[in-house]
């Protein structure tokens, strides 16, 4: 016991740790958006940023996890009563953060999902580190991830999910040379018809670079056919996904 209440680590070894460890995860960070704007693995493109994504939300606790014990052992007495009255103090936080976790482990759980709960059913407009943001009708209902567990919820499936839609986006042959993904965000920036509480999602399907999977969300239903015809004029023929 009193060897267990010796330092074994510095706050030197505690920073060196906190820079490794957030700069993997920073890096990991900034390869999954590099795969998801490009095109460099092909058909196997998609399921290296899956991974990539699993692995993100795993590395992000164990990360955690290091650092506390790190920080622990520097000062083990005083930290470890500081931990204890963290850990009691944000317990519920603590349980919510775990719990989502174990949520979003599922692909399934998503932005744009028609999600029905105890507490409300909605569109998922946002999701957070310890609950996510349910769209119903004209409020914001927030859904801890310890209630969902608990409370069970329901997910909808389908091409069209309350106001947000999936789109196959057609890129001719004489555009693919330029970057179609920015070029695409930009132009999505100044249409009307989009709902600005969601930022549009652009990637190629599945390594192509004569495709582009795009999700956007819409302000009214009608605009739908509105936006369409617009990405016609850019030259940039969309159609509905058939999911």
């Amino acid at each position: 016991m009193e060897a267990l209440m010796q330092p074994y680590f510095t706050w030197t070894n505690f920073i060196m740790a906190a820079l490794l460890l957030w700069g993997v995860y920073w890096l990991l960070l900034l390869l999954r958006r590099r795969l998801r704007n490009g095109v460099l693995f092909g058909r196997f493109q998609q399921p290296i940023v899956k991974g990539i994504s699993t692995f993100l939300l795993l590395f992000e606790p164990f990360t955690i996890l290091v650092l506390t014990m790190v920080f622990f052992f520097i000062n083990p007495v005083m930290h470890g009563i500081l931990l204890l009255l963290l850990t009691v103090g944000a317990f519920s936080r603590i349980r919510d953060y775990m719990c989502g976790r174990i949520i979003l482990a599922s692909s399934l759980v998503g932005e744009g999902k028609r999600m029905k709960t105890s507490q409300a059913t909605g569109v998922i407009s946002r999701i957070g580190r310890v609950g996510l943001y349910l769209q119903t009708g004209d409020s914001l209902h927030f859904v801890n991830y310890s209630n969902l567990l608990t409370d069970g919820y329901s997910l909808s499936t389908g091409q069209e999910i309350g106001g947000y839609y999936q789109l196959n986006v057609r890129v001719e042959e004489e555009q693919q040379s330029k970057d179609n993904l920015g070029w695409l965000a930009d132009k999505f920036l100044s249409t009307p018809y989009l709902d600005r509480t969601f930022k549009p999602e652009l990637a190629f399907a599945e390594g192509r670079k004569d495709k582009i999977n795009a999700r956007v969300s819409v302000r009214e239903e009608q605009h739908l056919r509105e936006l369409l015809e617009l990405m016609e004029e850019w030259g940039y023929p969309a159609t509905l996904s058939k999911r």
